[in-house]
């Protein structure tokens, strides 16, 4: 038989895409077009070729939803269609790309306010992140006597609940924060006529380290300049963005981990000139701060976007996961380490997995049997691996794994253990329930 792609390789490429969908050779369709911009096809073109990889992600999305949401987002690219952008909403979120299905689903609500069919599926997504405000807006919006009214004012009670409970867990977590106020404040009943609250647990009051130096702190982090002639109040804008950048990063990891760091953590701001000075000209342009020694050090020439927000929540986990192995973060595998915290800023950003390009690299690396074992991440910085990128998401996946079959409580105890000395083949076996060879064994499986 001839390979289809032979067949085709002088056809026109709206003909070529038809013949491939028709043939239901999708994986050959998204590589003949996974390369080509809009640009260099021609407009009376796109229409038809987007249909047809349309169809692929249709046809695929409750069997391969990774491969689904590749052919969507290239039927998107050239045509964004309704069908084109629900199909990538529906397969972006079974292939935990949520954030990128959540866009994709208000552009295509945006695009037919009149399709149920989005405000639906957005509520489904909300419910996957449980989100139960988020669910409920959602879903109140499917009118009742369309197609798919009934499926939604099922998922809307559902919905209405988990509202409900989500609610009294913040008036929970509300009066613990109140407790712990008043603990930092030596204890005592509330001022008379007042709410008992004072100042807020996110407050920040000035002091001085045992140095001398001026710093600002509350009960999660204190705020330094590296150098001590420098006082706050000078460069107020750059220190409060950084403040609630750091404070998002801490309610962020503190909602995947279920716990957050009890001592404050140290933040030191450098100078442009500090940074590449003490950590190198190359990181000075592309770091925007990191964990080391107990405290966060932020590059002040990074400006505070929200792909540095997210990184933020890696480094801030590295503080917390600190605290958990008894400030003796060296005893945990620098995968453990490093994965924990990519997972964790995964997670915060309503993900389950790396990028589409990483996966693929890692499950081409799994089929032709050279994926790193895990052993050989376990010292050193996985910077100074070969693909750095691809390590990072090797270990999260990992990690994802341990969490998928124990708990993030287990993997906590495991890094605590850890840090108190305890060998970790035993710590491992203790917490996630296997020997350590089980979870290389298990990640390959994943990727092949």
């Amino acid at each position: 038989m001839v390979p289809v792609l032979l067949l085709l390789g002088a056809a026109p490429l709206a003909a070529k895409a038809e013949a491939l969908a028709a043939s239901k050779h999708y994986e050959e369709l998204y590589l003949a077009f996974a390369a080509v911009k809009a640009a260099e096809v021609a407009a009376e073109e796109r229409p038809r070729i987007a249909r047809a990889l349309t169809k692929g992600c249709q046809a695929l999305k409750n069997s391969d939803q990774v491969m689904a949401f590749s052919l969507a987002e290239k039927a998107v690219e050239l045509e964004p269609g309704a069908e084109a952008l629900l199909c990538a909403g529906q397969s972006g979120a079974g292939a935990n790309q949520r954030s990128a299905a959540e866009q994709y689903l208000r552009r295509g609500a945006g695009q037919a306010p009149s399709d149920a069919r989005f405000p639906l599926e957005l509520g489904k997504l909300a419910l996957l992140e449980n989100d139960g405000a988020g669910a409920v807006a959602a879903l109140e919006q499917v009118p009742a006597g369309s197609s798919s009214g009934k499926q939604a004012k099922a998922l809307l009670a559902k919905a209405v609940a988990l509202r409900r409970g989500q609610s009294a867990e913040r008036e929970a977590a509300k009066a613990q924060a109140t407790a712990l106020e008043r603990r930092q404040q030596g204890g005592g009943a509330p001022p008379a006529g007042g709410t008992g609250a004072g100042a807020s647990v996110t407050t920040y009051e000035s002091g001085q380290d045992d140095e001398g130096r001026r710093t600002r702190a509350n009960a999660f982090f204190r705020f330094r300049y590296f150098s001590g002639k420098k006082d706050f109040g000078q460069r107020a804008d750059y220190e409060g963005t950084v403040q609630a950048a750091l404070e998002h990063a801490r309610v962020s990891s503190r909602s995947v981990l279920g716990v957050t760091r009890e001592a404050p953590t140290d933040v030191i701001l450098y100078s442009r000139e500090e940074f590449a000075l003490h950590h190198g000209p190359q990181a000075a342009l592309a770091v925007a701060g990191f964990y080391s020694q107990n405290a966060i050090r932020m590059n002040d020439s990074a400006e505070i976007d929200g792909q540095v927000r997210a990184v933020l929540v890696h480094e801030y986990t590295h503080a917390v996961i600190d605290e958990v192995a008894s400030f003796h973060g060296e005893r945990v595998p620098v995968w453990l380490n490093e994965g924990l915290a990519e997972w964790t800023k995964w997670r915060s950003e309503s993900q389950d997995a790396p990028a589409l390009w990483a996966r693929k690299a890692l499950e081409q690396s799994a089929r032709t049997g050279t994926l790193p074992r895990l052993s050989t991440m376990g010292r050193g910085p996985l910077i100074g691996q070969e693909n750095p990128a691809l390590r990072y998401a090797q270990s999260a996946m990992a990690v994802g794994l341990m969490v998928k079959v124990s708990s993030v409580e287990s993997v906590l105890a495991l890094i605590h253990d850890c840090g108190a000395g305890q060998p970790f083949a035993k710590a491992f076996e203790k917490h996630v329930g296997h020997e350590l060879g089980w979870l290389d064994e298990q990640l390959e499986g994943e990727l092949r």
